[in-house]
């Protein structure tokens, strides 16, 4: 009986041996891949501090969706841009990852950990699926992490460094994460209503419906067909849900913008383009803006859009005279304005407005669909009218159906996507290989907006609000 025990035991080591030896050879050869590609990248160690930062909000001339670095020498990436693109490509036909990502100050098994997220979080780690990976990342693994996640790009880690306060951190972070290796992020403060696999962006027959039960909405610029057996089998690259839809005069006094964009619930692929501008965008705003970025940020940026890389430019603030634009910012000075434009959904919703019309623009085959335009036989031939409100279980709804003549001038004279595509969402939207979701889907039981309640069949997040970020930044600043 010893004997075995003895040989149990042995076994048992040798196995944990080669596991760890196994882990470690992992972790060593990533190390090494990443150095190797690094080098490449900056023959001289301190190279990478002249990395060009091109601006996102003047890409008129690129072509986005098919900007790649493939082609091109590995010595002469020092744009970075095409270095994201070649560090992290993007592959449009494969799934996206089973991952879940969520991130806190300390662990769960950590005293701190706040006892009011475990329910939450729970959700997360053991509701979602069997099969999906799930991660949390403590504030004190982040650095490591990102050096080696982030090695051949190491302004984007210089850049989270100098960031001068943890929410913008936390914003950058969880785009990082998805375009480094995809899959779900999700803030702390949520719930996972149904599993990720009931998701319409893993619903392989709902996609295939949407696109026979909806006919592909025309643009100028349509040329080919948009419809192919890849097209409507793959998975969409980004899944993202409306944060806000005021629809009121006053709007801009409550939100960022008038159609907004969440972004404490994204479900990505890795390498998706979206991402990478947006991981530029902040990266060149960062070191543009902060005071000592430690790299010669004036011969990295272009002095003809030198504005637009600092965040005092951004939204209201270009064209306040009384604000001082050429202000560094610090930890004392950061308001919740900065945060909504820096790292927030401000910026998050404009550089997807701005994805989609570069990608308009340069590609005759966008697929793009919209169930809620659908008309009936009753509506005139504007569909502008009849329907523009109607009556839905006793309360009054409001239908995207009111902006169908501006919709359709907007795409088919300019190649523009206005904002109310995606306004009155019930069902979701198809923009090429983003998916965008009503309201209801991540933000249920608001009780405005046409938010429905989490029983209903779109609701698969519930964001319980518990973050007072804006709050805190503003009285930070001095701001009531």
């Amino acid at each position: 009986m010893s004997r075995k025990l003895s040989h149990l035991i042995a076994t048992r080591k040798s196995k944990t041996i080669v596991v760890t030896v196994l882990l470690v050879y992992s972790l060593l050869s990533f190390h090494l891949s990443n150095k190797r590609l690094l080098s490449q990248f900056y023959p001289s160690k301190n190279d990478y501090k002249q990395t060009r930062l091109p601006t996102t909000s003047h890409s008129q001339d690129i072509n986005l969706k098919k900007q790649s670095a493939v082609n091109k020498k590995e010595n002469q990436l020092h744009n970075l841009r095409d270095q994201l693109s070649f560090a992290f490509p993007y592959d449009a036909q494969a799934p996206i990852p089973q991952r879940v990502w969520q991130t806190w100050k300390v662990s769960t098994d950590n005293k701190d950990f706040p006892s009011t997220f475990r329910a939450y979080q729970k959700t997360w780690a053991d509701s979602s699926s069997p099969h999906y990976q799930y991660s949390l990342i403590p504030d004190d693994s982040i650095i490591p992490f990102l050096e080696n996640l982030y090695a051949p790009v190491p302004v984007v880690v210089q850049a989270f460094k100098l960031m001068p306060k943890n929410i913008l951190k936390a914003d950058f972070l969880r785009y990082l994460l998805l375009f480094a290796r995809g899959g779900v992020y999700s803030d702390m403060d949520t719930m996972l209503l149904k599993p990720i696999d009931s998701w319409p962006s893993q619903n392989e027959s709902w996609l295939h419906n949407i696109i026979d039960v909806n006919k592909p909405i025309p643009y100028k610029n349509l040329k080919a067909s948009p419809l192919s057996s890849d097209k409507i089998s793959q998975q969409p690259g980004l899944v993202i849900g409306i944060e806000a839809d005021p629809d009121r005069d006053d709007w801009s006094v409550w939100y960022a913008r008038r159609i907004q964009f969440c972004q404490w619930t994204i479900q990505a692929k890795p390498g998706h383009p979206i991402l990478r501008e947006l991981i530029l965008n902040i990266t060149a705003t960062t070191l543009m803006s902060v005071q000592d970025p430690g790299v010669p940020v004036s011969e990295m940026i272009d002095p003809r859009y030198e504005e637009d890389y600092n965040v005092n430019y951004r939204h209201k603030r270009r064209d306040d005279e009384t604000y001082k634009h050429s202000e560094l910012k610090n930890n004392k000075n950061v308001d919740g304005s900065d945060i909504m434009n820096w790292t927030g959904p401000g910026i998050f919703s404009d550089i997807i407005f701005e994805y989609m019309n570069n990608v308009l623009r340069h590609n005759s085959d966008i697929m793009l669909v919209n169930p809620n335009l659908n008309k009936s036989d009753e509506e005139g031939s504007d569909g502008a009218s009849a329907l523009a409100e109607e009556f839905d279980g006793g309360a009054l709804s409001k239908s995207t159906r009111r902006f169908y003549k501006k919709i359709s001038e907007s795409l088919q004279s300019s190649n523009l996507m206005p904002w109310e595509f995606f306004s009155f969402l019930k069902d979701p939207v198809i923009v090429d290989d983003v998916m965008v979701l009503p309201i209801t889907s991540f933000s249920p039981d608001v009780g405005q907006m046409g938010s429905q309640s989490s029983d209903d069949k779109m609701a698969f997040v519930k964001h319980m609000f518990g973050g007072t970020w804006k709050d805190d930044a503003d009285k930070n600043a001095g701001h009531k």
